[in-house]
């Protein structure tokens, strides 16, 4: 879990939020397929854009989780099958 010094905080008039997905899978799972789907429309949209720093074959998915170990990816690390 990242660890941000409270003067950093307080300093730049910042705050931090926690979020726990797993209440709301077990007592509200609408609110999760719900921001699922928007999430969805958002990316089809081009709204959002996420940066792949890797694209790798499925017979490389052993090299694509040791980016992920390895903390060497500076975006998402996408196999594709």
């Amino acid at each position: 879990v990242p660890q941000i010094p409270a003067n950093i905080l307080l300093v730049k008039n910042l705050t931090v939020i926690g979020f726990y997905w797993g209440g709301y899978m077990k007592f509200r799972p609408s609110v999760i397929t719900d921001s699922f789907a928007q999430l969805f429309r958002w990316y089809q949209e081009g709204r959002l854009k996420p940066h792949v720093s890797h694209e790798l074959p499925l017979v490389r998915a052993n090299e694509a989780l040791d980016l992920l170990r390895a903390r060497k990816s500076t975006g998402k690390v996408v196999v594709t099958i």
